[in-house]
């Protein structure tokens, strides 16, 4: 931390500090004349602590003006995306927000601007600290002070003491009452405790063991955002641990719960189904982190390139589909001569977690990806024990790139969490891997040699055969189909003359 000196009061006087961002140099060019503009919250802290900027830059910002003209006007002039949203809660002093996204990558931006209105500016920015949820997040500076920078001095409005208590490393809330208002504030608070190295205080963790569950009144679509910002963290694994342990992860997923049920799952599993589906999610960070260490650069080009609320993107869908892909086996677990099952767990999964995603709001897109993800989770290990008994086939191998191929990468990568986080041994490791890598091989040496197309459409294979329509036509197609997979057909001409004698044995 660097050094801060303290003068009488709320203020404190910065030197060394460097808040500066280029595009505040922008936001100042599109502020009406005689208006005042703050930046606040995790910019400032994150600056007071000598965080690098990163990828990932948030910046909120408090206008005495109409925030969506400034951030209309600031959105058009970098090429940024505007849109509004109310931030809801109990009693929020600031209930719209106008957000301005930009995507510069591997750069993704976002900037908050909101109004405090008041004769006494002053007054009414520390009014707005002191609503905040956080001490560290409850301080301001100036824009004026910030792009002044010749000057010696940068004033820090500071009315809870947040420079104290990052120096004293301690995440500290405003206020308990400020937590009640707003309940999506706890979930943050066990993100930027873990995200900024820090220690959350004893009053924090008494108010969540006692009103904890206030959080089930949050509106979904903040829940979504900052279960989001969880999951966009290199150690999300970590937050989602404390979560459960605090009993709150179950009141926000209430499928969750039920997976403390199952204590036994099998031969292949060394862990009680909740500790397995944590260790996943945790080992999903690092595996994520090491992605070309284990998968070719090639098949990662359009990792995390899909665009989700803006700012996200498919990587935090990866650990969505690591939290949730086992959700569905207290539903189908059984025991069949003497071992433990859980046959469909896949399928039923699938559909839990597209009910989840309505219900959280996560998007159509967002939640299918997800859920095809958790639909198809076993199929590498499928794959795995065919290869073990040499029986994988180019088939095989053709039938998952033609069902899997948009979202292989992510399948990969959490096959080979899923396996860290069930304690399969080193041996069993190494051989998933040779079966990743031997799908690869396929697809890049015979797959994409395959026409993706049936050769022959429905009413072709009619009029060839003389046929009228019918399931018949529909065996016919499946049939060709297969045949293109398993490169028996490879032209037009092979196809007409594979359905004409398809079509002889079936008579026959």
């Amino acid at each position: 931390m660097r050094e801060v000196f303290f003068e009488k009061g709320i203020k404190h006087t910065a030197h060394g500090l460097n808040f500066y961002l280029s595009y505040f140099d922008d936001i100042a060019k599109v502020l009406p004349r005689d208006e005042f503009c703050f930046i606040v919250g995790g910019w400032i802290r994150d600056r007071m602590i000598g965080e690098p900027v990163g990828y990932h830059i948030d910046v909120d910002l408090l206008l005495t003006c109409d925030p969506a003209k400034v951030a209309k006007d600031f959105a058009e002039l970098i090429g940024g995306t505007y849109f509004e949203f109310e931030k809801r809660g109990f009693f929020i002093k600031r209930p719209t927000v106008a957000t301005v996204i930009l995507r510069l990558d591997p750069y993704k931006y976002r900037f908050d601007f909101a109004q405090i209105k008041g004769r006494d500016v002053e007054k009414a920015l520390v009014q707005d600290l002191l609503s905040r949820d956080f001490t560290a997040n409850a301080m301001a500076v100036s824009l004026d002070d910030v792009l002044s920078i010749g000057s010696k001095q940068t004033i820090i409005y500071d009315p809870s003491h947040g420079v104290e208590d990052l120096e004293r490393g301690l995440l500290r809330p405003v206020s308990l009452k400020n937590l009640e208002e707003d309940p999506v504030r706890i979930l943050r608070g066990f993100r930027l405790a873990v995200e900024k190295k820090l220690d959350l205080s004893e009053d924090f963790y008494d108010f969540v063991k006692k009103k904890g569950s206030i959080i089930k009144k949050a509106p979904a679509e903040r829940i979504t955002l900052e279960l989001f910002k969880i999951l966009r963290n290199n150690h999300s694994g970590r937050v989602i641990r404390d979560l459960y342990e605090h009993g709150l992860l179950e009141m926000i997923f209430p499928e969750i719960e039920k997976l403390r049920q199952v204590k036994d799952q099998g031969e292949h599993h060394v862990y009680p189904l909740d500790e397995h589906t944590l260790k996943v999610v945790e080992s999903i960070d690092k595996v994520i982190d090491e992605r070309e260490r284990y998968l070719d650069v090639e098949l990662l080009k359009n990792f995390g390139s899909m665009h989700v609320h803006g700012e996200f993107s498919d990587v935090e869908l990866l650990k969505l589909a690591a939290l949730f892909h086992d959700i569905a086996k207290p539903h189908t677990f059984e025991v069949k001569n003497g071992k433990v099952t859980f046959y469909n767990h896949d399928k039923l999964g699938s559909d839990i977690v597209k009910d989840i995603g309505k219900r959280l709001k996560w998007g159509i897109e967002a939640t299918n990806f997800v859920s095809k993800l958790v639909q198809y989770h076993l199929r590498p290990f499928y794959l795995k024990e065919a290869m073990k008994k040499g029986q994988l086939t180019d088939k095989g191998k053709a039938k998952f790139w033609r069902e899997c191929e948009s979202f292989a990468p992510h399948l990969f990568l959490h096959a080979i969490a899923d396996s860290i986080g069930s304690g399969d041994s080193d041996e069993e490791l190494d051989f998933l891997l040779k079966t990743l890598n031997e799908l690869e091989r396929y697809r890049k040496e015979k797959y994409k040699k395959i026409p993706t197309k049936p050769l022959l459409n429905g009413r072709e294979i009619m009029d060839i055969l003389c046929l009228p329509p019918g399931p018949l036509i529909g065996e016919i197609k499946k049939a060709l189909e297969e045949a293109q997979l398993d490169g028996i057909v490879k032209t037009k001409g092979d196809a007409v003359e594979f359905i004409k004698n398809f079509i002889s044995q079936v008579q026959n």
